[in-house]
Formats: C-alpha cells, sequence, structure tokens
C-alpha cells in the first residue's frame, strides 16, 4: 500500500507540475512533443558550417540568451522541404522565423498570411511584399564595404594588378563585385582589376584552382566573396605568398599576414536587431537595408590598425564621404 501510495503521490506531482504530457504541437530537442514552448528559430537551406550562415545564427543566438527564450536552426536542404518546415515551425509558436535566401523567402510569402501573429524575418534577400505585414527582409548592404576593400587594395598593390572572385554570378554576389571594381579604379584608375566566377560557393577546391590561374598573371591583391569556396582562395594565397582580403566576417583569423583586410558584412548585428524588434514592439515589415549610416561595421579595427597612417585618414576621408552621399556607388 506505501509503495502504490508513493506512485500515485509522484504522479499527482508530476501532472500538476506540467511534467506529464501527451500530444501537443511542435518537438523538444529529443522529439518529445511540447505545447507552447517559446523559440526562435532559423531555417537554412544549406549545411551548417557556411560562413555566412554561421554570422546569422550568432545573431539569433545573442537574441536568445538576452531575452532567455530557445533558439533553433533547421536544415532543410531539399526545396521540396521548405514549405513543410516553414509551417512545422510556425504551428509549434516559433516567433520570429528566420529564413536565408530566396528559394525560402518565396516559400515564406506564400505561408506568412496563414500565421498573422508570427513574425518572419528574411535574411539576404532583395525582396518583400506590402500583403504580408507579418514579413520583414533584411540586407546588409556589401557596396560600401566591398567598395573601401578595393580601395585599399588598390593602395596596397605593387604589380597594380588585383583582383575578385565570386562564387556565383547572382545579384547579392554582384554587389561585392560592383563595389570593389569601383573602389579599386577610385583609389587608383591605373590599377587593373579581373573578376571571375568559380561557380560554386561551397568547394575549397575550386576555389583554390581558379585563385592560383589569376595569381599566376601576376595579381598581388585578391579578393573573394564566395563562402566556403572563398577558404580555397585565401588558401591559394597562402601557398603563393600575396595578399587576400576576407568578406562578412573578419577572416584575419585564419591567416592575418595572407588576409590583411576583410569586407564585413555585419550580418550578426542585423539578425540580433531585426529579431530583438520582434519583442520590444518595433517590428515593421518591408525591406530593411543596413549600411553604414546605420552603424554597421564595414571593416574590423584589427585590419585598420595595421594600415600607414596616411592610408588611415585616406579610408576615414573615404567613409565620410560615403556616408555623406559625396562619394556615389553604382548598383
Amino acid at each position: 500500500m506505501k509503495k502504490c501510495f508513493i506512485v500515485v503521490s509522484v504522479l499527482t506531482l508530476f501532472v500538476a507540475n506540467g511534467l506529464l504530457f501527451a500530444g501537443g504541437a511542435g518537438e523538444s530537442e529529443k522529439g518529445a512533443k511540447v505545447k507552447n514552448e517559446k523559440l526562435i528559430a532559423m531555417i537554412i537551406p544549406i549545411p551548417k558550417g557556411d560562413p555566412f550562415i554561421s554570422l546569422c545564427i550568432n545573431g539569433m543566438n545573442k537574441l536568445g540568451k538576452e531575452v532567455g527564450v530557445r533558439t533553433k536552426v533547421i536544415e532543410a536542404l531539399d526545396k521540396s522541404e521548405y514549405s513543410e518546415q516553414i509551417r512545422a515551425m510556425a504551428e509549434i509558436g516559433a516567433n520570429p522565423i528566420y529564413t536565408l535566401w530566396d528559394d525560402l523567402a518565396a516559400e515564406v510569402f506564400k505561408i506568412a498570411p496563414d500565421f498573422p501573429n508570427t513574425k518572419f524575418i528574411v535574411v539576404d534577400c532583395y525582396v518583400s511584399d506590402p500583403a504580408c505585414p507579418n514579413v520583414k527582409s533584411i540586407v546588409v548592404e556589401p557596396l560600401q564595404a566591398s567598395f573601401i576593400a578595393g580601395f585599399v587594395a588598390a593602395k596596397t598593390t605593387k604589380t597594380k594588378k588585383v583582383g575578385w572572385l565570386g562564387s556565383i554570378d547572382l545579384p547579392v554576389i554582384n554587389k561585392f563585385k560592383n563595389g570593389f571594381l569601383q573602389g579599386v579604379h577610385y583609389g587608383d584608375p591605373s590599377v587593373a582589376v579581373e573578376a571571375f566566377y568559380i561557380g560554386d560557393a561551397n568547394d575549397p577546391n575550386k576555389g583554390n584552382e581558379l585563385a592560383k590561374q589569376v595569381i599566376g598573371k601576376g595579381t598581388d591583391v585578391l579578393m573573394h566573396s564566395a563562402n566556403k569556396a572563398g577558404l580555397g582562395v585565401i588558401r591559394a594565397c597562402q601557398e603563393m605568398g600575396i595578399k587576400a582580403i576576407g568578406v562578412d566576417s573578419w577572416q584575419g583569423e585564419i591567416d592575418e599576414k595572407t588576409v590583411f583586410w576583410s569586407a564585413l558584412k555585419d550580418i550578426t548585428n542585423a539578425c540580433y536587431l531585426s529579431g530583438k524588434s520582434v519583442f520590444d514592439g518595433t517590428f515593421k515589415s518591408g525591406m530593411q537595408l543596413y549600411s553604414s549610416e546605420s552603424g554597421i561595421n564595414m571593416y574590423d579595427q584589427r585590419d585598420f590598425d595595421k594600415l600607414s597612417p596616411q592610408l588611415k585618414k585616406d579610408v576615414l576621408a573615404l567613409v565620410e564621404k560615403l556616408k555623406s552621399g559625396v562619394v556615389k556607388i553604382i548598383e
């Protein structure tokens, strides 16, 4: 009788405290069903490990820690999963829900009207829809950071030949290219600059091979905008003893001597700030561009500190001209 009484008492305690449950919407980390769990979710179309995606996740995690809400990353590696994963996260109450890039964004705009109380944040996508008041598109404008990087490259090259390698011919990648090329010409019109596409965003070996071909032509400063493939570009620069310019985050951590400059795309801060707006009641739908005017970093202070005194002055002057509109970049 005592044993039975103890079992019944324990079960009563578990039920009273909501620890015994069945059914409900959502899943915990171990797959158990959970009701009304507070959650911030990010759905990504390629596996974790991509440098840009890591920056996005960092921004979401920073927000989750600050507001005390669990965060979750979902890898939707097939387009057939996009709709299902977006709906699943909305149904369990994830809010906000981040998605990356155009294909996932297309599904968000279809599904968002079904979940008017859920806020969706579409990352790195130049698309918005006034019919979806619960969707915000955020982009960190790469033109300015790339323009400054091109300017620094023109002032650094000794062979008067610099280069840019992108992953794939896409509008967002071309913004890096356009900014870099214009920055080079602004810094020194006599410097020759070449631009090529690797054709892949995830293969470092392809990036390495193409970079070596470009370096073989006399290029002594090479910028990449190529995600994982860009790591191969940096490796080629290391192996052939030339300067590299990183992208998105500070890539000097790979090799400060080789990667002497990085064109930052401060998507970590953009993801954090846009998500925070959901919690502080300032969320606004539509397109939001982050640039130097919004306080986003264009370069890393560690790189700047290593420049010559004159080049430091020139870079600071250029930043002010970009902010004021004296120098305009053609998209």
